[in-house]
């Protein structure tokens, strides 16, 4: 059992779809997951994290899956509320400015922010109904955590620059940021000049040495840990946690990328 205090920022409540071995299983209730989940944590020393959907999903009926989606993860958040404390829906881009709405249903509902997956979700992060949504999150004072996996065109972190300088206040985390090194690159000159982005390390393919690389290009403010726990998974090993371990990093920085930056971000 590690003695490091954590807060994750990337759990998903839902599966990958078409992905051997991530089906959901059919006598799998919440309940039962989050007991699972619960236990996942606990294991690792994850006192707390964030509950966003898996983005990739059935939608054959459109809006109303979406907010059928929300829903399951906002019931799922009163299953342990004090594990979960912060609680990210998403909302389908092509769908239209129809789906603003929700974004305001969301945030009457406790919901810290949305979430994204482009490239499971049919739009570039930069599309232009992206920025009236983000315009509404806004308002809302929502955070915006957005997935920018390697070669993915439609999460390239460009276009997360984008949304990021049109709205400086609102608070943007790039999610499987360090999975290679131009990926990495890229963010870490959208980080130097826009304050309102952070670094997720969930899923990093660079290992100890990526880690190294970032605390020296941006320093430990701007990095947050993630599991990228999905509905009953096996996960045997957490890439990022290992990758920080064999970092060797002093107590305070690993205290700040486990816990208390992602705290900061979400403001909880």
């Amino acid at each position: 059992m590690p003695d490091d205090v954590k807060f994750d920022i990337h759990q998903h409540f839902g599966t990958i779809m078409g992905v051997p071995g991530s089906a959901p299983r059919t006598d799998a209730t919440p309940k039962m997951d989050c007991e699972r989940r619960l236990a996942f944590m606990d294991h690792y020393g994850i006192v707390a994290a964030a509950i966003m959907p898996g983005h990739s999903f059935n939608g054959a009926r459109g809006l109303a899956d979406i907010i059928a989606i929300n829903d399951g993860v906002h019931d799922y958040g009163k299953l342990s509320p004090d594990r979960f404390p912060a609680l990210f829906g998403t909302i389908d881009p092509r769908h239209g400015r129809a789906c603003l709405a929700e974004v305001e249903r969301l945030h009457a509902k406790g919901f810290r922010g949305l979430s994204w997956h482009n490239r499971f979700q049919g739009l570039p992060i930069d599309h232009p109904i992206m920025f009236d949504i983000v315009e509404r999150m806004d308002g809302c004072g929502m955070v915006g955590l957005f997935h920018c996996y390697a070669n993915g065109d439609f999460e390239a972190p460009w276009r997360l620059r984008r949304l990021a300088e049109r709205f400086p206040a609102t608070k943007f985390c790039a999610l499987d940021a360090m999975t290679s090194p131009e990926n990495l690159e890229q963010l870490f000159g959208i980080v130097e000049q826009c304050d309102n982005v952070t670094i997720d390390l969930t899923s990093t393919l660079l290992g100890p040495q990526g880690v190294l690389w970032a605390l020296e290009r941006v320093g430990p403010a701007k990095l947050v840990f993630g599991s990228n726990h999905y509905s009953m998974s096996p996960l045997h090993r957490i890439d990022a946690l290992d990758a920080l371990d064999e970092a060797h990093l002093g107590e305070a920085e690993r205290r700040a990328i486990l816990h208390d930056n992602a705290r900061g971000v979400l403001g909880v």
